[in-house]
């Protein structure tokens, strides 16, 4: 539901009296919401002396002009409240009357200014069930002061989202390949690595196999775009093969390696082969193979074959650009190959997105091998490790085309981000980014920072108001294992 738009907000606040550090919060609280346009009503300004102190918060409370009424929550005020004692006492039989006469009112907000010394949020027991404000840290007051501002003016704190159309998976059947699953799950056991390896690798090389024929498939020039969907849901089981065989990447030593060779050689194959629409399949198959590839080794924690899979030098046959068609995993990056299928969506749902591809593997993600989130992480560190990343030979960064999908509000690259600050976290993810020691992955990040590292640009889809976001969005160079 829409919020009513409040232009001229009036609110006024009961709190209690205790000692002076606490009311001049109170009042540098009250000065500040002056200073943003809402007109706050407050005993230290509006009652004098002589004056009823009922019927002035009687009328405050009932008043029609007043928008809100700010309950500002501390150990005392709780305790008066429900004590009915003092001023506070007072109020609360005016205001207690209307939270519980009123069920669906949204006048009064409880706001959390200090809490007792163990560290509880104190809440009179007429106002235990509802939600709150939190202003009783530094921390929580730069966040939610904000969101209490929006609150007053009526504006909508989070935006719901645009509904979107029914997945196409619904009424697909799902598929399970059970000769696979078996051969995989010997991979669990107590055979030797080099027989494990050897294993992994043969059925990497029938999944091979399987998208070069693809590739080598001869369509029409000119696609529908329902066909080209369908040419792409075509790959799909060659997806699943792949992601249940990587889910057994665990329990194979070096197994990162033999998914390197895979991309490289089934890259190498499709400039030779490039001539139709499946060859342009397999390239954007191969792209997400890659995204999902690394979701998997940040999901496990295991930085060094993630790190690796990023930082190996692959030998691309179609770049000229460089010696010996040195490459990174940039070559894996579908660019072009992605209009028909974009095409195909946006005309699928009569839309236009951002991108269709990102669309559509959001849309037919596998969520048994991996989140939404954790897969818009990985293309993400795919994007942060072409900007700080110690080994990245292209001359184009890596642009994560999911990155819009991310949760703006609590996205993994934040929390990620953030956890960098201890200085164990950062030693443990440095293979992630190739780098030896911590001061060499603080150089790299405060080069971003100071603008000294001329390679870099903020990368956003033309229009869209969000970039995508870099680590130094969330945590400054300095502050790079600052804690233990």
């Amino acid at each position: 539901m829409t919020k009513r738009k409040i232009e001229h907000p009036k609110v006024f606040i009961s709190y209690a009296w205790a000692d002076e550090a606490y009311e001049k919060l109170v009042l540098g609280f009250a000065s500040q919401l002056m200073s943003d346009g809402i007109d706050v009503i407050f005993d230290k300004w509006d009652l004098t002396e002589g004056n009823d102190t009922y019927a002035f918060m009687e009328r405050c409370a009932s008043d029609p002009s007043v928008t809100n009424v700010l309950m500002l929550l501390d150990p005392v005020y709780a305790t008066k409240a429900d004590q009915h004692s003092g001023g506070v006492g007072t109020e609360t039989q005016i205001i207690s009357a209307k939270v519980y006469n009123e069920v669906t009112q949204d006048k009064f907000i409880p706001v959390v200014m200090k809490r007792d010394p163990e560290g509880n949020v104190c809440k009179p027991t007429y106002l235990q069930g509802r939600l709150h404000f939190d202003l009783s840290t530094p921390e929580k007051y730069d966040t939610e002061y904000p969101r209490l501002v929006k609150t007053l003016y009526g504006e909508e704190i989070y935006a719901k989202p645009e509904l979107g159309p029914k997945p196409s998976w619904v009424e697909k059947p799902i598929v399970v390949i059970p000769k696979a699953l078996i051969s995989y799950d010997a991979l669990k056991g107590t055979q030797p690595q080099k027989e494990k390896s050897r294993a992994f690798a043969i059925a990497l090389n029938k999944i091979s196999d399987k998208l070069k024929t693809f590739a080598d498939r001869m369509e029409g020039d000119i696609l529908e775009p329902n066909d080209y969907i369908a040419l792409y849901d075509e790959t799909e089981s060659i997806r699943s093969d792949f992601l249940q065989l990587v889910s057994y990447a665990l329990y194979v030593e070096e197994s990162h390696r033999c998914l390197a060779d895979f991309f490289e050689e089934n890259e190498n194959y499709l400039p030779q082969h490039g001539n139709s629409h499946c060859s342009d399949i397999v390239k954007i198959r191969i792209h997400e193979l890659f995204i999902y590839s690394i979701a998997f080794f940040l999901k496990n924690k295991d930085y060094s074959a993630a790190g690796y899979l990023l930082g190996r030098t692959y030998y691309n046959t179609n770049n000229r650009l460089t010696d010996y068609g040195a490459d990174s995993y940039a070559m894996f990056y579908s660019g072009a190959e992605h209009q028909g299928l974009d095409q195909s969506i946006d005309a699928r749902d009569d839309k236009r997105y951002l991108s269709g591809t990102g669309k559509y593997w959001i849309e037919t993600l596998d969520p048994a091998f991996c989140s939404k989130e954790q897969f818009v992480f990985a293309d993400l560190i795919c994007f942060n490790y072409s900007v700080y990343g110690s080994d990245y030979r292209n001359l184009f960064l890596w642009f994560p085309i999911t990155y819009v999908y991310s949760n703006r509000y609590n996205s993994e690259i934040e929390r990620f981000s953030k956890k960098l600050t201890s200085h164990e976290f950062a030693q443990e993810v440095l293979p992630l980014f190739g780098t030896e020691t911590v001061a060499d992955f603080y150089k790299k990040v405060k080069e971003i920072e100071d603008g000294s590292q001329e390679k870099y640009r903020e990368m956003r889809y033309r229009g869209c108001f969000e970039s995508a976001p870099l680590l130094g969005n969330y945590i400054k160079a300095k502050d790079i294992g600052s804690f233990r």
